[in-house]
């Protein structure tokens, strides 16, 4: 698999030769987690998962500035098995030309996933309303768009096994990267500014509902109405709403969000409901729901300063045992450099669902944590 990461970049080199100026744009962050749970201080590196091993994430893309192709990495840096990337060749803007708004690209996925097109406003950060291939594996795709208007996409590859023998993982373990075969569909439709209709099935995909255990195809279909964009207001008025169905398990996960507010000020809640699932994985357990909630805050009163916070459950019926409370604040100290830190608290089933991604900051931990971190974008 290193090989075929390291064919991603030659790739990119032998492409800069053959066509005009590239544009190379990206992210690198490094931190640390320190963790208070039980009367005991924990430590971690920050990784993938926010307490993963490897301390220093990237993401990464190398582009033609004409929108032939496109290359980009992301992982973990120390962990290279996590390390994975694609790249893209836009067959449509090479035949008829840069400013064509026909795009037909091919592309390959390689210990990455390919994620399905999304209208729906994810306002969390968990990522929930998401479909995707199976584990990060070898995938082919191909995308055709026209313009903004509509893109339809098809994705998956063969059955893989043991995509990188004798690999370690961080922990000494020997990796086990096995990805089934897997068929991924998506497309959406943007009719008028502000207005976003999405589909989305997935043969295999990952099991990305809580609670729900099978891996036996994903659906979903999502809308969003940002009716701010649509008025072409200087304000944000959104609504969204995603339907998301675990075929195997006959799990459904229904998700809905409000957004809005003014540039100094902005307010996002989103709702989540799933029923259908045997929560305790158990042929005995009887039909269950759960219901989900998220509040966040973006204050911007000042160039450069990131504050924003987050509060939410993972199950409104058990409130006590599963809410969490979260801040993020950091500052631009030099262009693309910010120094960040979040503070949180979580119950002891809240990161069974959060961590890593939500808000931009979290971790999955229990207790009370403190994360500084430092993200440099070039």
């Amino acid at each position: 698999m290193k090989k075929v990461l390291v064919s991603l970049l030659v790739l990119a080199l032998a492409m800069t030769s053959a066509f005009a100026a590239v544009d190379f744009t990206g992210e690198v962050v490094a931190g640390y987690v320190f963790q208070l749970y039980n009367d005991e201080w924990n430590f971690a590196t920050m990784g993938e998962d926010g307490t993963g091993s490897a301390p220093i994430k990237l993401n990464a893309s190398v582009a033609d500035e004409n929108g032939y192709w496109n290359v980009t990495l992301k992982g973990d840096l120390v962990a290279d098995s996590r390390l994975g990337g694609n790249a893209n060749v836009d067959l449509g803007k090479i035949i008829m030309g840069a400013d064509s708004d026909v795009s037909i690209k091919l592309g390959m996925y390689a210990m990455d996933r390919v994620t399905g097109y999304r209208a729906y406003a994810n306002q969390s950060g968990l990522n929930l309303d998401r479909v995707r291939t199976d584990k990060e594996g070898l995938w082919f795709n191909l995308d055709v768009a026209y313009g903004d208007l509509v893109a339809v996409q098809v994705a998956g590859g063969p059955s893989l096994s043991s995509m990188i023998p004798g690999m370690d993982k961080p922990n000494g373990e020997t990796a086990d990267y096995t990805a089934g075969a897997d068929l991924l569909v998506s497309a959406i439709v943007r009719p008028i500014n502000g207005l976003a209709i999405s589909a989305a099935y997935a043969l295999g995909g990952d099991n990305s509902i809580p609670f729900a255990a099978g891996t036996d195809g994903y659906v979903n279909g999502a809308v969003n109405v940002d009716l701010g964009a649509i008025l072409g207001t200087d304000w944000t008025l959104g609504i969204s709403a995603a339907d998301k169905y675990a075929i195997g398990d006959n799990t459904n996960l229904f998700l809905a969000s409000v957004y809005g507010g003014i540039d100094v000020f902005q307010l996002a809640v989103e709702y989540g409901l799933i029923n259908g699932f045997d929560k305790n994985l158990t042929a005995t357990s009887s039909n269950e729901m759960v219901n989900m909630l998220y509040v966040g805050a973006d204050i911007n009163v000042l160039e450069g300063l990131l504050l924003n916070a987050y509060f939410g459950s993972v199950d409104l019926v058990s409130f006590d045992t599963s809410w969490y409370l979260g801040a993020n604040i950091g500052y631009e100290v030099y262009d693309g450099i910010t120094l960040q830190v979040n503070l949180q608290y979580a119950a002891d089933d809240a990161p069974g669902v959060i961590g890593g991604d939500i808000s931009e900051g979290s971790v999955k931990a229990a207790g009370f944590s403190i994360t500084p971190k430092m993200s440099i974008a070039f």
